[in-house]
């Protein structure tokens, strides 16, 4: 069996500043802050480390209480976010899922730096929950690579023995770097921020320019 984990933002799909906003107003919101602070790095980050980041940088303690809050009213924004912003879905997607899902001994699940109910929401607006298994989620770890390894235990207790074969997707140098840090295969696709170029340098196992070629891509997922 082999199990491929796609990270969602950048890499499934493009969601036009979704999050920015909806954390920028769940800090006005929660913080009575009237200009939040919200230029920071979001490629490949997690929404706990995010979270904590967002709360410092605008002069509130990142304790539990106000990460909780935090979390809470950004989630309850995220679905109107989506409806008013919307996105797309990246080339070549939706063929390639389709294909993957008729795969005999293919497990295909989310790991992503978004908090689970965020990436839920953002799958089924555009339509792509119904081929994922399951997700793991931003929400425990500031780290990716402790996000990884958290999936990797994931892995073992629903499919034991039978995973010959772990597979990271992404379009970040996190992604390919928390790949390594379990021992999976990485595909780097440059989809997201990053060139391929930028991406070739972190040495994934593979890189694409995207997913529009689903015979090719296939070929080399399953190489």
């Amino acid at each position: 069996m082999r199990v491929f984990l796609f990270d969602i933002d950048g890499t499934l799909l493009m969601a036009h500043g979704v999050g920015k906003a909806a954390l920028a107003t769940a800090l006005q919101d929660e913080f009575a802050i009237t200009q939040p602070d919200t230029e920071v790095l979001f490629s490949g980050r997690t929404d706990r480390s995010l979270t904590i980041e967002l709360l410092e940088r605008n002069s509130i303690d990142p304790s539990a209480e106000h990460c909780g809050r935090l979390r809470d009213r950004y989630v309850s924004l995220v679905g109107g976010e989506l409806s008013r912003q919307g996105g797309i879905v990246l080339p070549g997607v939706r063929p390639l899922l389709t294909q993957m899902a008729r795969q005999n001994d293919t497990a295909l699940a989310v790991m992503t730096g978004n908090f689970p109910e965020t990436a839920t929401q953002k799958l089924v607006h555009f339509d792509l929950r119904q081929w994922f298994s399951w997700i793991s989620g931003g929400d425990f770890h500031c780290d990716r690579n402790d996000l990884a390894r958290r999936t990797l235990e994931i892995i073992r207790r629903r499919y034991g023995q039978r995973v010959t074969e772990t597979v990271v997707i992404g379009d970040t140098p996190a992604d390919i770097a928390c790949g390594n840090a379990i021992g999976a295969k990485t595909v780097a696709v440059a989809t997201g921020e990053y060139s391929l170029d930028a991406l070739r340098d972190e040495s994934p196992s593979i890189a694409l320019k995207d997913f529009s070629q689903t015979d090719e891509v296939l070929a080399a997922l399953y190489s």
